[in-house]
């Protein structure tokens, strides 16, 4: 059976080979051998789709990243397999894709097609909401920041507003936030400071580590300019990553959260201090 499979693989590369460019014949490998994949695979797919559905003018509001894989080449991607959820839900991979309708406080959501070698997104717009968004995030830390920018976006008209062909994807993003040094800190009164602690470190240690990921409307939703003295070029969108783990002393579970830039040109900077980068420590600690 094995050999069977092999051959049907062979035959399809050839057929590939003569018919399609070098892109396409990677991506059809792809679909036939996995199905891990960044954010910005299917974003193209949702925001045509809701585009047809709802109007030219619906706004992307936020992208969710669960269970995003992290580390090696699958760095940055969910498999959004359905065989996943099989023994254990919590460990379902999924993109969520949000968007505000026109004219209305409602949205649509849309999540990539999980079927072997699809390229389109599904809508989930009726099983979906806000709360059922954050119900799925187990962290407190977490909870706060995203409920705040949540209940900014939906009763406001903010959206992402990076171009989506210049945003960073999602493996990208994992990478600043897995190894940026310095990376801006700031305590609870806001007060700034060049820290060495990164996602790389805070996973050195600990068992059941997970990721979650969002991209967000940062500008006017996190007021970090605001709080934080000085504080240029923060990006009017921000990719979050949010790191948890279970700590191998007292089993409880621990998170730490990065925001990153969005684009590969942009840096955060504060003169007054001395410090700029791509990356700021959301956890206040």
């Amino acid at each position: 059976m094995r050999r069977i499979y092999l051959i049907i693989l062979f035959l399809l590369s050839g057929i590939f080979y003569f018919s399609c460019s070098n892109n396409e014949i990677i991506n059809a490998l792809n679909d036939i051998t996995s199905n891990e994949i960044t954010a910005k695979d299917r974003l193209d797919s949702a925001v045509a789709q809701a585009q047809r559905k709802y109007s030219s003018n619906v706004k992307l509001i936020l992208i969710f990243g669960k269970n995003v894989e992290f580390g090696g080449v699958t760095n940055g991607r969910a498999d959004i397999s359905l065989y996943s959820g099989i023994t254990d839900p919590n460990l379902i991979g999924a993109w969520l894709y949000f968007f505000k309708k026109p004219g209305t406080d409602t949205l649509a959501i849309y999540t990539p097609n999980p079927i072997p070698g699809a390229r389109n997104c599904i809508e989930l717009t009726s099983i979906y909401n806000f709360n059922t968004l954050l119900n799925l995030i187990t962290d407190t830390s977490a909870r706060n920041i995203v409920s705040g920018c949540l209940t900014s976006i939906n009763n406001s008209d903010f959206y992402i507003k990076t171009n989506l062909d210049s945003l960073m994807d999602s493996d990208a993003s994992m990478l600043i936030s897995n190894s940026s040094d310095p990376v801006i800190k700031f305590n609870s009164s806001f007060i700034p400071t060049a820290s060495h602690f990164n996602g790389g470190a805070f996973f050195t240690r600990g068992y059941g580590k997970s990721v979650n990921m969002f991209l967000i409307p940062a500008l006017g939703t996190l007021n970090l300019p605001l709080f934080i003295q000085d504080l240029i070029g923060f990006p009017d969108d921000l990719w979050i990553v949010n790191y948890k783990k279970l700590d191998s002393v007292s089993t409880d579970y621990v998170n730490f959260i990065v925001g990153t830039t969005v684009k590969s040109d942009q840096i955060m900077s504060i003169p007054f201090y001395n410090v700029s980068s791509k990356a700021i420590n959301l956890s206040k600690y």
